[in-house]
């Protein structure tokens, strides 16, 4: 699972730039399907860094998309594409798989109003806990992460390996939505 985020961040896409100002009143978040498809790829090269070799294949996220148990959603600022997330339901836990915003949406609250709407989905689907894995060196997201109330819950060595060969743990964190519900 990838994500990316930072103060007012997103997913481990789209969250190491600076502050850009702009309302998320014009935010929309919609659900998204292959008819998506090229919106969600377009943010999805722009947002995550390719050093990390993070993005997502169109035939990994169209084939994703149309499994049981998951879902996306897209995020428009007006007609444009503004961010995305990919949960994927198992049990009483769903999975966080993507989260990404468009460099230009950095820093206006569009990932953290998309991680929001990943709990409520999550919430509707029955499930209990939502997990997700963020690169440990990731700042921004697990800014985001931490600030939701995410707690490291484990961590997988060398799990990211990066185009120069470096290797990066992720850190799994999870979120129990009871306490939303409660």
């Amino acid at each position: 699972m990838d994500t990316a985020a930072a103060p007012e961040p997103t997913s481990n896409a789209g969250l190491n730039s600076g502050p850009n100002p702009g309302p998320t009143s014009d935010l929309v978040i919609i659900p998204a399907d292959e008819r998506h498809l090229d919106a969600l790829m377009t943010v999805m090269h722009a947002a995550f860094d390719p050093l990390y070799g993070e993005a997502w294949s169109a035939a990994q996220l169209a084939a994703t998309l149309t499994l049981p148990g998951c879902w996306g959603r897209l995020a428009l600022m007006g007609s444009q594409a503004a961010g995305f997330s990919l949960c994927r339901a198992a049990g009483p836990e769903v999975e966080l798989l993507l989260i990404a915003v468009a460099p230009a949406q950095w820093r206006n609250g569009i990932a953290g109003r998309l991680l929001m709407r990943a709990q409520e989905d999550a919430i509707v689907r029955g499930a209990s806990e939502l997990f997700l894995e963020v690169r440990e060196d990731n700042e921004p997201a697990k800014y985001l992460y931490n600030r939701a109330g995410f707690v490291q819950v484990g961590r997988r060595a060398d799990y990211y390996t990066a185009k120069d060969g470096s290797r990066r743990a992720a850190i799994t964190m999870r979120f129990s939505l009871e306490q939303l519900i409660g």
